[in-house]
Parts: C-alpha cells; sequence; structure tokens
C-alpha cells in the first residue's frame, strides 16, 4: 500500500471510490515507514463505521445514557475519531477531552458526571495514578466503563486488572486499524474479543508458511474487509498474533472469539537466546510486581553483544524501601526466568524518569 501510495500519490491505485467522494481522511501509525493515507466516503464514515461501533456499543454495555469522555487531542491518526462519531450518533453524550492536561481531564471527568472513558491502556494507567497524586481517585468518579485500544494491553491479564482497580470499573478491549477499519470488540463476559464476522472474514495463518494453523494454535490474522467501499481489502496481513476460539461465548454470541486479544505482533516479536520472546509477555510479568510503577523499558542488546536483555521500571512510590525494592527485582527476576527462559538484567530508573505516553507506548528499543 506505502508502494502504492508512492507511485501514485496520495491515494495509490486500490482506491473504489474517486477522491471527490471523500468525507474523512486518516494516516496509519505505529507502523515502520511512511504512513498510509486512509480515506472514507459518507457510506463507510456514517453507515458502516456506525454498524461495526454498534457492536462494540452493545458488546460493552454501553446506553444512550451514558457520558462518553475522550481524553484525545485529534489529529490525522484515527484513534478514537470513528467511537466518538458512531457514539455521538447513537444518542450517546460526548465530553470532549482534547488539549487538556491530564490533571484537567481528571477534574473534568469528575464535574462532567462521565460513565465511560477510553483511551490507550498506558494512558489509563497514568490517568489513573495521577488521579491518585491528586487526591481525586477515578475509582471515586461515575466512571463504570472504560475502553482501551492502541496497544495489547487491554487484555494483558496483569494489566486490565491494575486499570480496573484504578478506575473501579470493567475495562474492554476494542482492537481495530485505519486499514481495514473496527472489527474486534470484547463483551461484558470479558472472555476473549469477538470479530465481527458478519462484516469481516478471519483467517489465523502460519507467519512463515501462510497455512491455516489449527484452532488454538497462535497465528497472524489475516482479514477481509467485507462492508466498506472506499478500499475494501482482501485477506491483508496486519501483522498482529491471535489465537481463535469458536466455541459459543457465555454471552450469547456466535461470533468467533480472539482467546487473549491480540497476543503480540509478528513484527514486534523477537528473538533471544533461541528464544520466542514477546513484549506482552514481559509485560504481564512486570504488571504483576506491585512495587513496580506502571511504567518499563525493555532494551534489546545488539545480536552477539554479550549482554542480557535490559529492563527499565521505576518504583511506584516513594515510600518503598531500598531493600524492598531489591527483593521484588529479585523476586521479577526469578519469574522471568521460569515464564520466558532467559535471564534479564534489571535497572531501576528514577520515579518519572521513564516517558509517559498519550497515545501508543513505545517501551520496545532494540539497540545499535
Amino acid at each position: 500500500m506505502r508502494e502504492s501510495q508512492a507511485q501514485h500519490p496520495p491515494w495509490g491505485d486500490f482506491m473504489c471510490v474517486p477522491p471527490e467522494e471523500g468525507v474523512r481522511v486518516f494516516q496509519t501509525t505505529g507502523t515502520t515507514g511512511i504512513p498510509v493515507k486512509v480515506m472514507l466516503n459518507k457510506m463507510d464514515w456514517t453507515v458502516h463505521f456506525y454498524e461495526q461501533f454498534m457492536h462494540f456499543m452493545c458488546g460493552y454495555g454501553i446506553k444512550p445514557s451514558d457520558i462518553l469522555f475522550v481524553p484525545f487531542g485529534y489529529s490525522l491518526y484515527i484513534a478514537w475519531w470513528g467511537f466518538q462519531a458512531a457514539l455521538e450518533q447513537a444518542g450517546v453524550m460526548i465530553v470532549p477531552g482534547g488539549a487538556q492536561s491530564s490533571q484537567d481531564r481528571i477534574k473534568n471527568i469528575f464535574e462532567w458526571g462521565a460513565t465511560v472513558v477510553c483511551g490507550t491502556p498506558t494512558y489509563l494507567l497514568h490517568l489513573g495514578e495521577t488521579g491518585l497524586r491528586m487526591g481525586m481517585p477515578l475509582a471515586g468518579s461515575k466512571v463504570k466503563i472504560v475502553v482501551a485500544a492502541g496497544e495489547p494491553g487491554a487484555n494483558v491479564r496483569a494489566t486490565k486488572l491494575a486499570i480496573q482497580e484504578l478506575w473501579g470499573a470493567k475495562c474492554y478491549d476494542d482492537i481495530g486499524s485505519s486499514e481495514i477499519s473496527n472489527f474486534g470488540f470484547e463483551c461484558i463476559v470479558q472472555k476473549g474479543t469477538h470479530v465481527i464476522e458478519s462484516m469481516f472474514y478471519a483467517e489465523c495463518l502460519d507467519p512463515d508458511t501462510l497455512k491455516p494453523v489449527a484452532p488454538g494454535e497462535v497465528g497472524e490474522l489475516v482479514l477481509s474487509n467485507l462492508c466498506t467501499e472506499t478500499m475494501p481489502l482482501l485477506r491483508y496481513r496486519i501483522k498482529d498474533l491471535v489465537r481463535f476460539n469458536f466455541d459459543r461465548c457465555e454471552c450469547g454470541r456466535t461470533f468467533l472469539r480472539l482467546d487473549g486479544g491480540i497476543l503480540g505482533r509478528s513484527d514486534d516479536m523477537f528473538q533471544f537466546a533461541g528464544v520466542n520472546i514477546f513484549p506482552s509477555a514481559i509485560e504481564n510479568l512486570i504488571r504483576q510486581v506491585p512495587e513496580f510503577s506502571n511504567e518499563y523499558q525493555i532494551v534489546i542488546p545488539k545480536f552477539g553483544s554479550g549482554k542480557h536483555i535490559r529492563i527499565r521500571v521505576e518504583p511506584a512510590s516513594s515510600e518503598i524501601t531500598k531493600e524492598g525494592m531489591t527483593q521484588a527485582v529479585k523476586g521479577f527476576i526469578e519469574n522471568f526466568k521460569y515464564r520466558i527462559t532467559v535471564t534479564p538484567d534489571v535497572e531501576i530508573a528514577e520515579m518519572g524518569e521513564l516517558p509517559r505516553f498519550e497515545l501508543k507506548a513505545k517501551r520496545l528499543i532494540r539497540e545499535d
């Protein structure tokens, strides 16, 4: 798609409607290389996106009487544009939270009586921690539903539990991409992420052979968009790794589920000491250590350097003693060795030293 748009700027040769029919434009983020430009016509934006997000809305248990606070500064990144537009169309009150500090956003969540908040898992954790420091714990707000997208964290068990504890609310997964649109939502049962099979055809393939894997095995998600008019992609590889579950869900839906949501990305997975490692697996171990804050970095050394994987963490509180942190690091390393089967080095950064993110977090660092 990038090559097509480079050769036939700006839209490439794969759009199925003329540019004058476009009503919304976006571009991709979180991928390598030049962003892909995305266009939507009126039918896609007002009808197909709406139908997709009604599955999400019903799955999460959101009602027209709810109040959605959107802590996001709008840009070319699609993020919450579609979610907000669809829920607004369904009668949900929208409180915009762009161009505000995290502190002001927390005040507005309380002041406007928001019952639903959306964001990346990273930013939802950050808002929760900020609320505690302000003496305004979000668990004391009216928020009952938080919707997380942009990162795998919403279905990383330890991360989901941390978000739910900070907010005193249920945390639901939201999966989509700029190119393929919005295809996956978690239901109130919280046992996997449903794929909207009435609008998408999903395959789970071996990333190397592109042959189907058996149900329950991990493979790369390949999607065909059966609904949009502007760019109905067929057998599109979005690089997400998933595990299919075809059993009927306890909620009654028969849509297939992705057990554990997005498990990672095929281009994020790295090999170290002969072991395939997913960053989400490391995140799950970090979140289990109460002495660590919610921010971290994974530093992968250059191949052949002889160095260990380095995990950078912060203390969760200034009240944690040096001895307490040392014991926490020791226990983390032992658990890491047992679960991942390699031994990491752990670096303790100062509180607040590691970067914070409003959009997708960039925590994986590859040394040259």
